[in-house]
């Protein structure tokens, strides 16, 4: 089932969205958006929240990638879609022969964009930016199987994952650090704005290299 799943994303493919996948997947495209971010957390929390968010986002990453490289992924042993050694690799999808590494259950991309989406929901509970926030998470996981990198499954575990260490730092941030939500949450349209604006940017550039 997970391999069905995994072709029927992969195996319909565009040139133009070869491109704008290419470019929804690499971490550095997204760091307006964490700016933008911070910029809300300050703005809504002072200086004092822009700390503790960024112990709390770290900390939970930290934690995601440990548990990726040290135990899941040794553990598990699942080989992305198009890594070489994979008997499926030959009929996977690649862009700019970009081929995976070597395992992928489950997704780092996938727990991480979703710890920071879980988070931010968490802390603001605002409708817009729960929105921003799950979409842009939608499309870097969709990218990651579009490109052949991993399978829904990996997606899925990573999310589970990034549910886990939500969970406990939630837990950790409202019994011993006392960080209240806002009722209001203010600014919240700058990084909806700077979504709208990327997305606008991969789109005019994903054409334009037709």
């Amino acid at each position: 089932m997970d391999t069905q799943l995994f072709f029927l994303v992969n195996g319909h493919h565009t040139l133009f969205l070869d491109e704008f996948f290419y470019l929804v997947s690499q971490k550095a495209v997204w760091v307006p958006l964490y700016v933008s971010l911070l910029y809300v957390v300050w703005r809504n929390y002072s200086w004092r929240g822009v700390l503790t968010v960024l112990l709390m986002v770290g900390a939970g990453m930290i934690v995601t990638d440990w548990a990726n490289a040290h135990l899941l992924r040794p553990y598990i042993g699942r080989l992305r879609p198009s890594n070489p050694d994979n008997p499926i690799a030959h009929l996977v999808h690649v862009v700019h022969g970009r081929h995976g590494g070597g395992c992928g259950f489950p997704s780092a991309h996938s727990a991480n964009i979703w710890l920071l989406t879980l988070l931010m929901i968490h802390w603001f509970r605002d409708g817009l930016l729960s929105l921003v926030m799950v979409l842009t998470a939608v499309l870097v996981c969709y990218s990651r199987v579009y490109l052949g990198f991993h399978y829904p499954g990996d997606i899925l575990g990573g999310f589970v994952l990034a549910l886990i260490v939500t969970w406990l730092i939630t837990w950790v941030h409202e019994d011993h650090l006392h960080f209240h939500h806002v009722r209001s949450p203010r600014h919240i349209w700058v990084p909806a704005a700077v979504v709208s604006l990327t997305l606008t940017a991969f789109a005019l550039m994903a054409w334009a290299s037709l």
